[in-house]
């Protein structure tokens, strides 16, 4: 290549680089000028609805009804406040200009005009949204629609609204009745002209209705349904558990408890609970030895328990006339629940039956609540009158012995003759598979002997001409050019997704813009989640975390933390601070797992639960909180990470404009280190003081901005961090949940995130779903990463053998067409440039360095080098820089200059680290499976710990 292209080349990434620097401060200065403005046209939108000044220029229009939308989710509006606003909506001729936009092609706009219709409220925009929703094609659009319309409150949009959910998915139609739901008894005027209608979308919608409305006149409309057998079973169905949830007495007759279909006789069962009746209960109780109703007597009788726990008595006085053992285990459960006033009766008179009932409860598992009255119990005649029953069921059941060894105080264990019991690790070894190793082994053959191999066919005709260090001197020349056509195809590739990311969060950030608090906090506009987070001695943190996670803003969602049997005090650190206490709780093992020891809940916050289990790792931990969630998707989250507010919030609203399947979806990770926390809250975001942790936030920018979210618009996203990621829990059963020697696939991987992802695209794809796997950029999470390069070498370490196993385990994707973007671009890639691309890169700078001994690095090789491997490096820093500060202002100008000086400083000697540690990943793969190894933990308030990481 001649001297002077290459020059020019060199000045091009250079110039190109220093406007994107440019452009990073310029965009930097205009998010400082932007709250500027805001904090102008909120006081313009104070005075101007008080009356103070109303004067506005047509060009401010926008802004003036974006700031009006924002402050009206916060500040109350009365009727003259809305008089105004509408005056100055006129005199910019706004509603004119947005309902011209409502016939706009492009989607966004057609959203955007129909949300600000909404907010102007005119019967005029009203008219105008009616017909747009009309003409509009796409469902997910005619959701911001319609939800204006709700937000107008007219009833006679009531029809037009109801139309939109004939033949429409399944997810439109239960979005759009929860809307219609809120116009609250106007819509029953409706239902008078369709309630005849044989469409089973009106059908669901009334059922639903009569759910939350109980109106009278629609009972005969719900017994017709019921017992129509030529019905659809789904609509007999619903109809069925809305008549009974609303009107017990209804479903109380032959008609439906000798019901054919046992599906609407446990309906009717379930319905005697409403009436918590001693005739109920004594009806109940036989129904427990009925193989297909005694799930439903069980949660009757629970229900009527929980409204009347003295009839706890009659269930101890039932117990002993039955011989059959599901009804004495159902009876030993329920009597559990109210141990309290079992208690009370074990000193009493007839203490010999309640002894024989407290022993059964024992012996079939239900402990919790006897611990948990027992740590409490200060009664001394109570203590002695209950010890000897212990004893007696710790000689026949060494399993109860063990929960009480864990639990019980340690005053108590003294007079019961125990000693703590201390946890061992019962978990399987990884074996060496020998087919992984000799594959490995292969490739390291063919990638070593390639090189050569292909110099043997370019200069065949020298072989036998040149002496061997001639040879070598060519060798190492040619070598050096690979390396140059490498470094720039994979730099290609990394400029390629980084204009696929410009696209993603341009697109993404002007959809959050519309999406108000009031629309995405609807009923079912977003999807209830579980957030599950694992953690193995993480007590300088996990309040911390946990007070976090309590508080963000999100409709509908719980927190489970699962302790993974820490060694330090993890476990008494949420008990103690949250107040809680054992529970027994029925679990549903979806999903294999280690043991669980005990769950932990306290009444007064409903959302958290604590999971104490055997140490299994953290993919182990996942499946178990899987098997206790509740929700219809779970957020893994790692416990020593921090969610900012709306991260969830901003994760899950990408649904909404989503009209396929998303089984899975990634948040943005920073680094917390330098970041203040106060209780759970980032108050104060800042860079990293560390040098190590400076590097690592250039790095998660680059691999985060510029990789995932180009990714998921080529729709060919293969990793979701650990750290925050949100799955469909339905999808992850289905495929076995997360991999773990005791689960499906009897094997472990130090990649569980990774190796979940690329098996639920497979799945997807071999089941024939049209999916999507997103990436959500500004959905933050915030995270320690290593401060040392001892602790960064274990990671990365650890990082690069968790690819290895999943490329190599799913080995079949592989430039498989099949699969298609994910088997013949995603896996390939990662194969080639992520995998093997280290050894070569390693290679690489080896001759490189022979070159320079040898007196063979040229100018023409020395600036192609610079150019492909620091220049583009350096460009594509820079770029993921302004990526990251395009759209979100979430550094000061101090810290963008630190930052733009570490993505100059990291190309030289940092990222070629790396590669040598992901080198040395690959061979320790070749060895005997190992753990994670040590990680340093500072936790948020600056105490340092040290983790051992559980192996896996």
């Amino acid at each position: 290549m001649e001297a002077h292209l290459i020059i020019i080349l060199i000045f091009g990434i250079i110039a190109v680089t220093g406007m994107l620097v440019a452009l990073t401060f310029f965009r930097k200065r205009r998010h400082d000028l932007e709250k500027e403005e805001t904090a102008a046209m909120d006081r313009f939108i104070i005075n101007g609805l008080f009356g103070a000044d109303t004067s506005l220029s047509k060009k401010d229009g926008r802004r003036f009804i974006e700031r009006f939308t924002a402050l009206k989710q916060s500040v109350a509006t009365d009727g003259e406040m809305e008089s105004q606003f509408s005056a100055i909506v006129a005199s910019c001729g706004l509603d004119a200009y947005y309902m011209k936009r409502l016939k706009s092609k492009l989607k966004f706009r057609r959203i955007e005009a129909g949300v600000y219709l909404g907010i102007i409220g005119t019967e005029a925009a009203r008219e105008a949204l009616e017909q747009a929703v009309g003409r509009e094609k796409h469902y997910s659009a005619r959701l911001y629609l319609i939800s204006s319309l709700v937000d107008i409150g007219n009833p006679e949009s009531i029809p037009n609204i109801a139309k939109t959910i004939l033949d429409a998915p399944d997810w439109y139609r239960e979005k759009v009745r929860e809307m219609l739901y809120e116009f609250g008894t106007d819509c029953f005027d409706h239902f008078a002209e369709i309630k005849d209608s044989a469409r089973k979308e009106y059908k669901e919608l009334i059922i639903g209705f009569a759910e939350i409305y109980p109106v009278s006149n629609l009972i005969d409309y719900l017994r017709g349904l019921t017992r129509d057998q030529e019905e659809e079973e789904s609509i007999r169905y619903k109809a069925t558990t809305v008549l009974t949830k609303i009107y017990a007495l209804e479903t109380d007759r032959p008609e439906f408890m000798n019901h054919a279909d046992p599906y609407i006789r446990g309906i009717a069962v379930q319905g005697l609970g409403s009436n918590p009746s001693v005739v109920n209960l004594l009806r109940l109780i036989p129904l427990l030895a009925d193989e297909e109703m005694g799930s439903h007597a069980h949660a009757a009788i629970a229900k009527i328990i929980a409204a009347k726990p003295p009839q706890v008595c009659i269930l101890a006085e039932e117990f002993h006339k039955y011989e059959d053992d599901g009804v004495r285990s159902s009876l030993a459960e329920l009597i559990s629940k109210r141990i309290d006033y079992m208690m009370l009766k074990v000193s009493a008179d007839n203490a010999g039956e309640f002894r024989a009932i407290l022993k059964e409860i024992m012996r079939r598992g239900h402990n919790s609540s006897i611990i948990g009255f027992l740590n409490k119990n200060r009664d001394s005649n109570l203590e002695s009158a209950i010890i000897p029953i212990l004893k007696e069921v710790f000689e026949e059941s060494p399993a109860v012995k063990k929960e009480y060894r864990i639990y019980l105080d340690d005053w108590l264990l003294k007079k019961c003759d125990l000693t703590r019991y201390v946890s061992k690790n019962n978990r399987k070894e990884e074996t060496h598979n020998k087919w992984v190793v000799a594959y490995l082994y292969f490739l390291v053959f063919v990638l070593l002997f390639s090189f050569p191999a292909v110099y043997a066919l370019r200069h065949r005709e020298l072989l036998m001409t040149m002496t061997l260090f001639e040879q070598l001197k060519v060798y190492v020349v040619d070598f050096n050019y690979y390396l140059i056509y490498y470094t720039t195809a994979v730099n290609g590739v990394y400029l390629f997704l980084l204009f696929c990311s410009f696209i993603g969060v341009t697109k993404q950030a002007k959809y959050w813009n519309l999406k108000k608090l009031p629309f995405l906090f609807r009923k079912k506009m977003l999807p209830s989640v579980s957030i599950i987070a694992p953690a193995f001695n993480e007590e300088a943190t996990i309040i911390e975390s946990a007070n976090s996670l309590l508080n963000l803003r999100y409709p509908d969602y719980e927190l489970i933390i699962v302790n993974d049997g820490s060694k330090d005090s993890t476990l008494e650190t949420l008990i103690q601070y949250f107040k809680l206490e054992k529970v027994d709780v029925r679990v549903d093992e979806k999903l294999k797992a280690m043991p669980i020891r005990g769950i932990y809940r306290n009444a007064s916050r409903p959302k958290l639960t604590v999971v104490d289990k055997e140490n299994g790792g953290k993919a182990d931990s996942l499946n178990t909180g899987i098997n206790i969630s509740s929700k219809d998707y779970f957020c893994g989250i790692d416990s020593d990470s921090l969610l900012e507010t709306d991260a969830l919030l901003k994760l899950t609203s990408l649904l909404v404009d989503e009209e396929v399947e998303c089984p899975a979806m990634g948040g943005n990770i920073f680094p917390i280190n330098g970041c203040a926390v106060d209780n759970g809250t980032l108050t104060s975001l800042n860079i990293p003081d560390n040098h190590v942790a400076k590097l690592q936030t250039i790095e998660y920018i680059r691999a985060f901005m510029a990789g995932r979210v180009g990714w998921a618009q080529l729709n060919c996203l293969l990793i979701i961090s650990g750290a925050f990621g949100l799955f469909k829990k339905d999808r992850i059963i289905e495929i076995g949940g997360y991999l773990t020697s005791s689960g499906k696939y009897n094997k472990n991987t130090v990649g569980e995130d990774m190796e979940l992802v690329v098996r639920l695209n497979r799945h997807m794809l071999e089941q024939s779903q049209k999916f999507k796997i997103k990436y959500v950029y500004n959905a933050n999470c915030w995270t320690e990463v290593p401060e040392s390069f001892r602790v960064l070498k274990s990671q990365r370490d650890r990082w690069h053998r968790g690819l290895i196993d999943i490329l190599t385990f799913h080995h079949e994707l592989i430039g498989n067409p099949d699969y298609g973007r994910v088997g013949m671009i995603a896996m390939p890639y990662f194969f080639i440039f992520e995998m093997m691309g280290p050894l070569v890169e390693i290679q690489g700078y080896i001759m490189v360095a022979l070159a320079a001994v040898l007196g063979l690095l040229n100018q023409e090789i020395a600036l192609l080098l610079f150019a492909s491997t620091i220049l583009m490096g350096i460009l594509i820093s820079v770029s993921s820089l302004y990526l990251a500060e395009k759209e979100s202002d979430y550094f000061s100008f101090k810290e963008l200059a630190i930052l733009v000086l570490y993505a100059f400083m990291e190309n030289f000697g940092a990222r070629q680290l790396i590669s040598l540690w992901r080198v040395t990943g690959y061979l320790n793969s070749l060895k005997k499976p190992k753990g994670w190894g040590k990680m340093e933990r500072k936790g948020f308030a600056g105490k340092t710990s040290t983790a051992d990481f559980p192996n896996a």
